[in-house]
């Protein structure tokens, strides 16, 4: 029988995280199955976890590490065969690990699947759910993608150590995917696996957000790439706001969903998109300061 080791990086602390992991407690199937949460909140949310999930396995960081050096703590510190990687603030169906089980029992050593929106009476987090995750919105496609959700994503142990530890410890997972991607594993995409996205954002607070991902992001790229690259990246960049836009509005239309959420809450998300920009432009001149330590 095959052991699932879910793997989650606790950076929001509490409500999020308790009410992930009670999602985690409710899952159908017969498998083996542990979860590991790498924490850098507080005390108060330790001490719920240990009280209310005593079978969780905790791990306690001091200071704030980034989250893909998280989630390789991890990693590291997992026993399963297979790696699930999900989000604090994400819950899972009743039957998210039996769906993945089956499709890796398929052959497959990456899976992943839909992210939907949990947070749907607000404008500004519908914004915030399309400009993050409109691609892996449902319906998506079923078979071999390229990329799957970095929230929603099983990788085989096999798999992952055959991917460089500083790729594992300091990169987002779009690089570790784009490794994984040039060694040949093959990512099998599938519906029934769904995951449900569930946070309220501020306007400024993820205005920051998207910021600092990018700014992170676009520092990553920097480091593996060379330097003509690096110019044409720049030379995108002022029209990066229209093109990722447009790629969000593409998505909407084609799976024909949240055409008036995406309508009410353009303003928003145009404005989110502009952060994404300068956060590339300054990652790409400058670096990535301390901004992939603030992503959450």
């Amino acid at each position: 029988m095959p052991k699932f080791s879910i793997i989650i990086a606790s950076v929001n602390g509490l409500p999020f995280i308790a009410k992930c992991l009670a999602s985690l407690e409710n899952q159908s199937g017969d498998f083996e199955a542990e979860i590991v949460v790498v924490d850098s909140t507080d005390e108060e949310t330790r001490k719920h976890i240990t009280s209310k999930f005593p079978l969780v396995k905790l791990i306690e960081l001091e200071g704030r590490p980034g989250i893909p050096e998280m989630r390789a703590i991890g990693m590291r510190a997992a026993s399963g065969d297979y790696l699930v990687i999900t989000e604090d603030h994400c819950i899972a169906p009743a039957n998210w690990l039996e769906e993945i089980s089956r499709a890796h029992m398929a052959g497959y050593a990456v899976v992943g699947g839909g992210v939907e929106n949990g947070s749907c009476s607000r404008l500004v987090d519908w914004a915030v759910f399309l400009c993050e995750y409109s691609s892996f919105m449902p319906p998506i496609e079923s078979g071999e993608v390229d990329f799957v959700a970095g929230n929603n994503v099983s990788y085989s142990r096999a798999a992952i150590a055959r991917v460089d530890e500083n790729v594992r410890n300091d990169f987002w997972e779009y690089f570790l995917q784009a490794e994984l991607k040039q060694q040949g594993v093959k990512f099998l995409s599938v519906p029934a696996v769904e995951i449900i996205h569930k946070k309220e954002f501020g306007f400024f607070y993820f205005l920051a957000q998207r910021f600092h991902y990018s700014r992170s992001f676009a520092a990553m790229r920097r480091k593996r790439s060379t330097v003509s690259r690096q110019l044409i990246y720049l030379a995108y960049l002022p029209v990066s706001v229209f093109h990722l836009t447009w790629r969000i509005v593409t998505n909407v239309r084609r799976k024909r969903r949240y055409r008036r959420e995406l309508l009410l809450s353009f303003p928003f998300l145009a404005m989110f998109m502009c952060s994404y920009a300068f956060g590339e432009l300054v990652g790409q001149l400058f670096g990535p300061g301390d901004s992939l330590a603030k992503v959450e």
